[in-house]
Protein backbone atom coordinates (compact mmCIF):
# COMPACT_ATOMS: atom_id res chain seq x y z
CA UNK A 1 0.00 0.00 0.00
CA UNK A 2 2.76 2.38 0.99
CA UNK A 3 4.65 1.60 -2.21
CA UNK A 4 1.52 2.41 -4.22
CA UNK A 5 1.12 5.78 -2.46
CA UNK A 6 4.79 6.65 -2.99
CA UNK A 7 4.49 5.78 -6.68
CA UNK A 8 1.35 7.92 -7.04
CA UNK A 9 2.98 10.91 -5.34
CA UNK A 10 6.08 10.54 -7.50
CA UNK A 11 3.97 10.36 -10.65
CA UNK A 12 2.01 13.48 -9.66
CA UNK A 13 5.21 15.36 -8.95
CA UNK A 14 6.62 14.27 -12.30
CA UNK A 15 3.54 15.55 -14.13
CA UNK A 16 3.74 18.88 -12.25
CA UNK A 17 7.43 19.30 -13.05
CA UNK A 18 6.85 18.43 -16.71
CA UNK A 19 4.05 20.98 -16.94
CA UNK A 20 6.23 23.65 -15.36
CA UNK A 21 9.06 22.89 -17.76
CA UNK A 22 6.69 23.15 -20.72
CA UNK A 23 5.58 26.60 -19.57
CA UNK A 24 9.12 27.78 -18.92
CA UNK A 25 10.46 26.52 -22.23
CA UNK A 26 7.49 27.66 -24.31
CA UNK A 27 8.96 30.32 -26.64
CA UNK A 28 5.59 32.04 -27.06
CA UNK A 29 5.08 32.54 -23.32
CA UNK A 30 6.59 36.04 -23.31
CA UNK A 31 5.49 37.11 -26.78
CA UNK A 32 3.75 40.44 -27.40
CA UNK A 33 2.09 41.41 -30.67
CA UNK A 34 3.23 44.76 -32.07
CA UNK A 35 2.56 46.48 -35.37
CA UNK A 36 4.99 46.21 -38.27
CA UNK A 37 4.85 47.54 -41.83
CA UNK A 38 3.22 45.18 -44.32
CA UNK A 39 4.38 47.45 -47.15
CA UNK A 40 6.52 50.53 -47.58
CA UNK A 41 5.00 53.95 -46.85
CA UNK A 42 6.39 57.25 -48.11
CA UNK A 43 7.05 60.19 -45.79
CA UNK A 44 3.89 62.20 -45.18
CA UNK A 45 1.52 59.50 -46.45
CA UNK A 46 -1.28 58.16 -44.23
CA UNK A 47 -0.62 54.78 -42.65
CA UNK A 48 -3.62 52.74 -43.83
CA UNK A 49 -4.75 49.52 -42.17
CA UNK A 50 -3.53 47.45 -45.13
CA UNK A 51 -0.03 48.85 -44.55
CA UNK A 52 0.14 47.23 -41.13
CA UNK A 53 0.44 43.71 -39.79
CA UNK A 54 0.90 42.27 -36.31
CA UNK A 55 4.31 40.82 -35.48
CA UNK A 56 4.91 38.67 -32.38
CA UNK A 57 8.08 39.61 -30.52
CA UNK A 58 9.61 38.34 -27.31
CA UNK A 59 8.46 40.45 -24.38
CA UNK A 60 10.73 43.42 -23.86
CA UNK A 61 10.31 47.16 -23.51
CA UNK A 62 7.55 48.11 -25.94
CA UNK A 63 7.25 51.76 -24.93
CA UNK A 64 8.48 52.89 -28.36
CA UNK A 65 6.26 50.43 -30.28
CA UNK A 66 2.53 50.08 -30.92
CA UNK A 67 0.89 46.97 -29.44
CA UNK A 68 -2.41 45.47 -30.62
CA UNK A 69 -4.27 47.30 -27.83
CA UNK A 70 -2.90 50.65 -29.05
CA UNK A 71 -4.30 50.36 -32.58
CA UNK A 72 -6.76 53.27 -32.05
CA UNK A 73 -3.77 55.59 -31.55
CA UNK A 74 -2.80 54.96 -35.19
CA UNK A 75 -6.05 56.37 -36.58
CA UNK A 76 -5.18 59.27 -38.89
CA UNK A 77 -1.43 58.80 -38.40
CA UNK A 78 1.01 59.69 -41.15
CA UNK A 79 4.60 58.61 -41.75
CA UNK A 80 7.17 61.09 -40.47
CA UNK A 81 9.77 59.64 -42.87
CA UNK A 82 10.02 56.86 -45.46
CA UNK A 83 9.04 53.55 -43.84
CA UNK A 84 10.21 50.17 -45.14
CA UNK A 85 8.15 46.99 -45.32
CA UNK A 86 8.99 44.65 -42.46
CA UNK A 87 10.18 47.22 -39.92
CA UNK A 88 8.50 47.50 -36.53
CA UNK A 89 6.44 50.68 -36.26
CA UNK A 90 7.84 53.06 -33.65
CA UNK A 91 6.19 56.13 -32.15
CA UNK A 92 8.79 58.37 -33.79
CA UNK A 93 7.69 56.96 -37.18
CA UNK A 94 4.24 58.56 -37.01
CA UNK A 95 2.58 61.92 -36.41
CA UNK A 96 -0.78 63.50 -37.09
CA UNK A 97 -1.28 65.68 -40.16
CA UNK A 98 -1.21 68.93 -38.16
CA UNK A 99 2.15 68.11 -36.60
CA UNK A 100 3.67 67.28 -39.97
CA UNK A 101 2.48 70.57 -41.47
CA UNK A 102 4.17 72.44 -38.62
CA UNK A 103 7.54 70.74 -39.16
CA UNK A 104 10.58 72.18 -40.90
CA UNK A 105 13.66 70.24 -41.99
CA UNK A 106 17.01 71.76 -41.04
CA UNK A 107 20.50 70.57 -41.96
CA UNK A 108 22.94 70.53 -39.06
CA UNK A 109 26.69 70.19 -39.70
CA UNK A 110 27.37 67.85 -36.78
CA UNK A 111 30.94 66.95 -35.87
CA UNK A 112 31.53 63.19 -36.03
CA UNK A 113 27.84 62.43 -36.53
CA UNK A 114 26.90 59.08 -34.95
CA UNK A 115 25.26 56.31 -37.01
CA UNK A 116 21.71 57.52 -36.42
CA UNK A 117 18.80 56.26 -38.51
CA UNK A 118 15.83 58.18 -39.86
CA UNK A 119 13.17 58.27 -37.18
CA UNK A 120 15.59 58.08 -34.25
CA UNK A 121 16.21 60.97 -31.89
CA UNK A 122 19.42 62.73 -30.94
CA UNK A 123 20.51 65.02 -28.14
CA UNK A 124 22.47 68.01 -29.44
CA UNK A 125 25.26 69.71 -27.50
CA UNK A 126 27.25 72.87 -28.13
CA UNK A 127 31.02 72.69 -27.67
CA UNK A 128 32.21 76.13 -26.65
CA UNK A 129 34.50 78.05 -24.37
CA UNK A 130 38.19 78.59 -25.02
CA UNK A 131 40.90 75.98 -25.69
CA UNK A 132 42.01 76.49 -22.08
CA UNK A 133 38.48 76.31 -20.67
CA UNK A 134 36.23 74.32 -23.01
CA UNK A 135 32.59 73.60 -22.19
CA UNK A 136 29.80 71.34 -23.39
CA UNK A 137 26.25 72.68 -23.02
CA UNK A 138 22.97 70.98 -24.05
CA UNK A 139 21.31 72.78 -26.96
CA UNK A 140 18.28 70.59 -27.77
CA UNK A 141 17.26 67.15 -26.49
CA UNK A 142 15.13 64.53 -28.24
CA UNK A 143 15.41 66.02 -31.74
CA UNK A 144 14.06 63.73 -34.45
CA UNK A 145 16.38 62.74 -37.31
CA UNK A 146 14.97 62.68 -40.82
CA UNK A 147 18.17 61.72 -42.65
CA UNK A 148 21.88 61.19 -42.15
CA UNK A 149 23.82 62.92 -44.91
CA UNK A 150 27.43 63.76 -45.66
CA UNK A 151 28.66 66.20 -43.07
CA UNK A 152 25.76 66.05 -40.66
CA UNK A 153 22.10 65.38 -39.97
CA UNK A 154 18.77 66.59 -41.30
CA UNK A 155 16.42 67.09 -38.36
CA UNK A 156 12.71 67.91 -38.09
CA UNK A 157 11.76 70.80 -35.80
CA UNK A 158 8.64 72.92 -35.22
CA UNK A 159 8.38 76.16 -37.18
CA UNK A 160 8.85 78.15 -33.96
CA UNK A 161 12.32 76.59 -33.51
CA UNK A 162 13.52 76.58 -37.11
CA UNK A 163 15.44 79.87 -36.96
CA UNK A 164 17.17 78.80 -33.73
CA UNK A 165 18.39 75.62 -35.39
CA UNK A 166 19.52 77.53 -38.49
CA UNK A 167 21.47 79.88 -36.22
CA UNK A 168 23.02 76.91 -34.44
CA UNK A 169 23.97 75.35 -37.77
CA UNK A 170 25.78 78.51 -38.86
CA UNK A 171 27.39 79.65 -35.62
CA UNK A 172 27.67 76.79 -33.12
CA UNK A 173 29.89 73.73 -33.00
CA UNK A 174 27.40 70.90 -32.51
CA UNK A 175 27.88 67.33 -31.36
CA UNK A 176 25.08 64.73 -31.38
CA UNK A 177 24.38 61.76 -29.12
CA UNK A 178 21.93 59.10 -30.31
CA UNK A 179 19.18 58.02 -27.95
CA UNK A 180 18.28 54.32 -27.83
CA UNK A 181 14.81 53.38 -29.04
CA UNK A 182 12.32 53.87 -26.25
CA UNK A 183 14.81 55.64 -24.01
CA UNK A 184 13.46 58.36 -21.70
CA UNK A 185 14.12 62.02 -22.44
CA UNK A 186 17.71 63.11 -21.98
CA UNK A 187 18.78 64.63 -18.67
CA UNK A 188 22.30 65.74 -19.54
CA UNK A 189 23.69 68.85 -17.86
CA UNK A 190 26.42 71.32 -18.86
CA UNK A 191 30.06 70.38 -18.32
CA UNK A 192 32.76 73.05 -18.08
CA UNK A 193 35.48 71.50 -15.92
CA UNK A 194 37.44 68.28 -15.58
CA UNK A 195 35.91 67.67 -12.15
CA UNK A 196 32.37 68.13 -13.47
CA UNK A 197 33.05 65.56 -16.18
CA UNK A 198 34.35 63.02 -13.65
CA UNK A 199 31.43 63.66 -11.31
CA UNK A 200 28.89 63.18 -14.13
CA UNK A 201 30.48 59.89 -15.24
CA UNK A 202 30.45 58.55 -11.68
CA UNK A 203 26.68 59.01 -11.38
CA UNK A 204 24.43 55.99 -11.93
Amino acid sequence: MKNWMVAAVAMAMGVAVSAALLVLTNPSRDEVEVFALARSVNAGDPIAKDALRLEPITAQSTTSLFTRAQEPALAGARATHDLTAGQLLQRSDVADAESLLDERLVFLPVKDAPPALAGETVDLFVVGGSPENPSVVPFALGVQVRAVVTGGLVVAVPTTQATAFVYAAEVMRLVAVVGAAGAPAGAEGPIATYDQALAAVSKR
